[in-house]
């Protein structure tokens, strides 16, 4: 009966006031996911200002160049004259790439002889630097093959012969899951997950520290009933906030779901699960509320980082790995973006008790400690 005690008045308590905490465990999640949706939007990385210096000045290097320009990838926005001056628009970022004809590359060409043309890219920032020189590559690859295939054609090959001497070697590419590499479907939900655990951060983090200090339940209700009484409403409302946050993230930003939705809530209940109990002992261990919602952002903040979402987790070192097995995000990140692309995750259920096991250990952590600095607290109140 204590449980169910505490259980109605937290319940009630996150729903009311002027700014009920609900709103929180709601906004939070759905922010995160709105605001870095109308970023990855676009879903790949297009229009990348580019400069070309063309010495060559001929008909083959008019056709390559404009290979460039009919691709989405670039938008060449200036022609330069110099070496000095290509170098310049990069330095001063007016550009981020450059396309470098030497004078000699028709006449290269025309002999059969290797021809040599120089892509500079500015990789400061290598989303829009890789794609910029995967695309280059294939346009490339296409611009030689047509242009040899002429040439062999002109010494009296057959076109399909002339195409299979200059490329005989045939790459099948069959990408699965992520076809166009897009950026939203390969972030976002990670990006999501992260945004659902800040709002359980600032939502549920005073709360076992308030009980301590403020005592308002009495020594008859023990510190495992208050403790489960105050997470149960977060866990439940946790679960309602998730679902409509992957709802926008799948609707509203097209994201692919290729899993059902059974599993991606059976995730989230371990991940929000994992993440409200860590948090509970870190309630139960701070001396304020407000160091409670400061201690904790060490913990959450570099899980993003930590998840294997943007560094693949089998190539992390054996510090960064071992960090990795202590944060949610590691164990709910890739197995999210599974059901989403791949419409399955190999590790999901193995993943889901891990949460749920490191979740119940860090709970009983807590337990023992607020059991502790309550009765401390007792006793000092009767001294």
């Amino acid at each position: 009966m204590n449980f169910l005690t505490v259980l109605r008045d937290e319940t009630r308590y996150i729903f009311s006031g002027r700014f009920p905490i609900i709103f929180i465990i709601f906004f939070v999640p759905l922010l995160f996911t709105i605001l870095f949706g109308i970023i990855y939007e676009k879903n790949v990385v297009n229009n990348i200002p580019m400069a070309v210096y063309d010495q060559d000045q001929g008909k083959l290097s008019r056709a390559l160049i404009q290979a460039y320009n009919d691709s989405e990838r670039y938008n060449i926005i200036t022609y330069v004259q110099s070496q000095e001056d290509l170098e310049n628009q990069i330095l001063e970022g007016k550009v981020l790439i450059a396309l470098d004809i030497p004078n000699d590359f028709s006449k290269r060409v025309k002999l059969g002889q290797k021809a040599n043309i120089l892509f500079i890219v500015n990789s400061t920032n290598n989303m829009f630097g890789n794609a910029a020189i995967s695309s280059a590559q294939e346009i490339n690859r296409t611009f030689s093959l047509a242009v040899g295939s002429q040439i062999l054609e002109a010494g009296g090959f057959l076109p399909q012969n002339a195409i299979n001497a200059v490329y005989p070697i045939h790459l099948g590419v069959r990408i699965l899951n992520n076809p166009i590499n897009g950026y939203g479907s390969f972030m976002l939900s990670g990006l999501m997950l992260n945004g659902f655990q800040i709002g359980l951060m600032l939502a549920f983090s005073p709360t076992i520290v308030t009980e301590i200090l403020r005592r308002r339940y009495g020594r008859e209700y023990s510190s495992l009933s208050i403790d489960m009484g105050k997470i149960m409403p977060y866990w439940f409302t946790s679960l309602i906030s998730f679902a409509l946050s992957l709802f926008v993230l799948i609707y509203c930003f097209d994201i692919p779901m290729h899993g059902n939705w059974s599993e991606a809530l059976c995730l989230a209940g371990g991940f929000s699960f994992f993440v409200l109990c860590v948090l509970m002992l870190f309630s139960s261990c701070c001396p304020s509320r407000i160091l409670s919602l400061q201690v904790p952002m060490v913990y959450i903040m570099p899980g993003l980082l930590y998840s294997g979402l943007s560094w693949p987790s089998f190539d992390m070192n054996a510090i960064a790995g071992t960090i990795s097995l202590f944060l949610p995000m590691s164990w709910a990140g890739d197995n999210l973006r599974d059901i989403l692309l791949a419409g399955y995750a190999p590790h999901l259920w193995h993943d889901c008790m891990i949460m749920f096991a490191n979740g119940c250990i860090a709970a009983l952590l807590a337990t023992l400690i607020v059991a502790v600095r309550r009765h401390y607290e007792w006793k000092k109140e009767k001294n």
